[in-house]
């Protein structure tokens, strides 16, 4: 079965975009890589959605997982022990690929329900 051809070209464009992005940029290219493949891991595995909003995960996606590369990587790096290398770029595929998950997760929480046990307030104690 071949691969759609709109998809492939964009893939192609993506993956260029985001080699002279990490270049250009002097981020560590593991990091930029990373993170450009845990956003696709989510888009691509995301159902129903439309293409701005495929989009939009994808740059927040993106953007999660260069952030917050250093911290999860050195994370890991201490649970797991490992100081051969660091840990950055397997930290930007877990929370690129991890990061609308958390966000949609709270988003259908009932946050006010949540916060209300620090106010004090339903529960008789004023």
């Amino acid at each position: 079965m071949a691969a759609d051809p709109i998809s492939s070209t964009g893939a192609a464009t993506a993956l260029t975009g985001v080699t002279f992005f990490g270049i250009l940029s002097g981020l560590d290219y593991g990091v930029v890589f990373g993170a450009f493949a845990g956003a696709v891991y989510y888009v691509a595995t995301a159902a129903d959605l439309t293409t701005p909003r495929r989009v939009a995960y994808f740059l927040v996606s993106y953007i999660a997982g260069v952030l917050c590369a250093g911290l999860v990587g050195s994370k890991l790096a201490v649970v797991t022990g490992y100081s051969d290398k660091p840990l950055d770029a397997l930290g930007a595929v877990i929370i690129s690929a991890l990061a609308i998950k958390i966000l949609t997760f709270f988003n259908n929480q009932d946050l006010a329900g949540m916060f209300s046990r620090f106010r004090g307030g339903t529960n008789g104690n004023k």
